[in-house]
């Protein structure tokens, strides 16, 4: 009975995660934090373009990419 409620809540909590990706498929960047740039660590006042999201801010979720929602 109790693997019974595990798997139920489960199967609840995945269907609003996925629900949750197809109205908002993008999250910030982790690396840069949504502002689009990164900042030298060496030279001061030297940036570029954040290289984890190629300078867009966002980043596809997970579950984004699973049901085919958003672009890379």
């Amino acid at each position: 009975m109790t693997v019974l409620v595990i798997i139920i809540g489960l199967a609840l909590w995945g269907g609003a995660y996925l629900i949750s990706c197809a109205l908002h498929p993008y999250i910030a960047c982790g690396r840069c934090k949504g502002n689009k740039q990164l900042y030298s660590t060496s030279f001061e006042g030297a940036y570029g373009d954040c290289w984890r999201c190629k300078g867009t801010g966002r980043k596809r979720r997970a579950g984004a990419k699973i049901i085919g929602r958003g672009e890379d």
